[in-house]
């Protein structure tokens, strides 16, 4: 706008020196009215400028208008759950790399008992294991509603049968879980670790001391849980493996029982358990006979050194305790009543630096010598005694990488023979 005014002014004073000889010529009279007629040229001159300056005013505001509210590009929408509903992936890489100073049977990847001289001649036989099968993957999610929390998760691993190198993906963990977060009462149905003997060794192998004291597996239940007095769990649950055989007569699921303290007087997440359970049931076909069998379970745990040193473990005793608890063939006695049987294990992990933890521990499972069959009639599953000590170190070589060794050494009784194997392990594993 100044630069206008100011080329106005000089048009004005241009028209004021060619009008300058006038005046020594006309009369004042003439000079007014030729002075109104300027005067009117240039307001009128000033009034068409200022209206092309307002029409281009208003035409870039409306430009900027336009760009201001015009749509941002469309994203493609991947819908990958419910509405509401929150949920994560989570899985590991891991490779175990073993040697063998004996034949161990009968889970060949993971350790079990070493094999029975009497049927595998060459039982001190070495050998080396390259082992991915260790491999996870999973997810969990979850859904609140009022009081309502819903949670649900999924995961699978590479154990199972498989052909070569295309191992079959093999689904440990499927289960639904609703919890009221009013009254702390939770139903879990599906697929999950069995509701008793809830704790694992720390171990690089597999098997976490299968055949060697610790109760575990993963298997299909109902299992009601009830929190009260800020301390306590009470639990409840039904477990039965799934029908493999419409010719069974396995009929009567595991009725279980736990209850649980944690913290209160013991501090911190120290935690004692006792537990059992009751099955009147047989694995046989056609004319089998049910026997009841009984199991009493104690599980404990302790942190110490601002949780730097981790002290657990679990004692059990029962009869019949079988293939449920991955016992397999130790469950029932030559006469066909159920083996008696009683076994656990402790270990302790010290976290001594940052980036390290060592762990030892050691697991026995003593079956009644008197309920096992001759010792050349024994498949590579059944034993008199079967124990591992072991021993291991962890290095956290950046947070989601971790770098294993273990010794495992497995004394496995057959009656007054017993057989003596090592396992040396280096593991890698991926955390993701």
């Amino acid at each position: 706008m100044k630069g206008l005014l100011g080329k106005l002014s000089a048009i004005f004073l241009l028209c004021l020196l060619w009008i300058a000889p006038v005046w020594a010529t006309e009369d004042v009279e003439a000079l007014k009215a030729q002075i109104e007629l300027l005067k009117r040229q240039m307001v009128e001159m000033q009034a068409a400028m200022q209206a092309q300056i307002e029409a281009l005013q208003k035409k870039l505001e409306e430009v900027q208008a336009k760009q201001a509210v015009a749509p941002a590009p469309k994203k493609a929408n991947v819908v990958l759950s419910k509405p509401g509903i929150q949920w994560k992936l989570y899985g590991r890489v891991k490779a175990d790399f073993n040697y063998d100073t004996a034949k161990f049977k009968y889970y060949n990847d993971f350790l079990g008992a070493v094999a029975n001289r009497v049927t595998n001649p060459d039982y001190q036989n070495d050998s080396t294991n390259f082992n991915p099968r260790d491999t996870r993957f999973g997810f969990w999610a979850t859904y609140k509603e009022d009081q309502w929390l819903i949670k649900g998760r999924f995961e699978i691993d590479f154990y199972g049968d498989n052909n070569g190198n295309n191992l079959i993906p093999r689904m440990r963990l499927a289960y639904a879980d609703i919890l009221n977060t009013n009254t702390n009462t939770s139903l879990r149905i599906g697929q999950d670790w069995i509701p008793v003997a809830q704790l694992n060794p720390s171990t690089v192998d597999f098997g976490i001391l299968s055949a060697a004291g610790n109760l575990w597996w993963r298997v299909p239940q109902i299992t009601l849980r009830q929190k009260a007095f800020n301390n306590f769990e009470f639990l409840a649950s039904l477990m039965k493996h799934r029908r493999t055989d419409t010719a069974s007569e396995d009929r009567m699921p595991w009725v279980l029982a736990r209850i649980a303290y944690t913290g209160g007087i013991l501090g911190g997440k120290n935690m004692i358990a006792i537990g059992g359970g009751y099955r009147h049931a047989d694995y046989g076909s056609a004319n089998s006979e049910n026997t009841d069998r009984y199991l009493v379970v104690g599980e404990w745990k302790f942190a110490f050194l601002e949780n730097k040193v981790i002290f657990k473990g679990e004692a059990w005793w029962g009869k019949g305790v079988g293939r449920d608890f991955l016992r397999y063939d130790l469950d029932m006695a030559q006469d066909g009543s159920p083996a008696e049987a009683y076994g656990g294990w402790v270990d302790v992990t010290w976290k001594f630096a940052p980036r390290w933890s060592l762990t030892v521990g050691a697991g026995f499972d003593n079956p009644n010598d008197s309920d096992m069959p001759a010792i050349e009639a024994m498949n590579e599953r059944q034993f008199t005694k079967n124990t591992q000590y072991y021993a291991n170190v962890w290095y956290k070589l950046t947070n989601p990488l971790s770098l294993g060794f273990e010794v495992v050494h497995v004394e496995t009784e057959r009656y007054d023979v017993t057989d003596t194997g090592n396992r040396f392990t280096f593991s890698m594993k991926y955390d993701f």
